[in-house]
């Protein structure tokens, strides 16, 4: 906990009017009013399963190191000449 934040935030706040700790506290509290969104589970996500029906890809780690030999094996062949 960063104890020198907190001390240097209490001064802080002592030091307002008022007029300022009001504002500051409805401030505060229209923070607080909003309820934390929960994480959505990853099933429900829109890109899960985006490629199910795609043939070519129905050995994933296949397909990754196919293209992959594609990139590497090309680039590596340019910078030779």
């Amino acid at each position: 906990m960063n104890t020198k934040l907190i001390d240097s935030l209490t001064q802080i706040i002592a030091s307002l009017s008022e007029d300022e700790r009001v504002m500051l506290y409805q401030r505060i509290e229209t923070l607080n009013l909003q309820p934390p969104v929960p994480p959505r589970p990853l099933r429900t996500e829109p890109f899960i399963g985006m490629w199910q029906d795609r043939e070519d890809l129905t050995d994933s780690t296949d397909w990754v190191r196919s293209i992959r030999q594609q990139h590497w094996v090309g680039r590596h062949a340019a910078d030779a000449n």
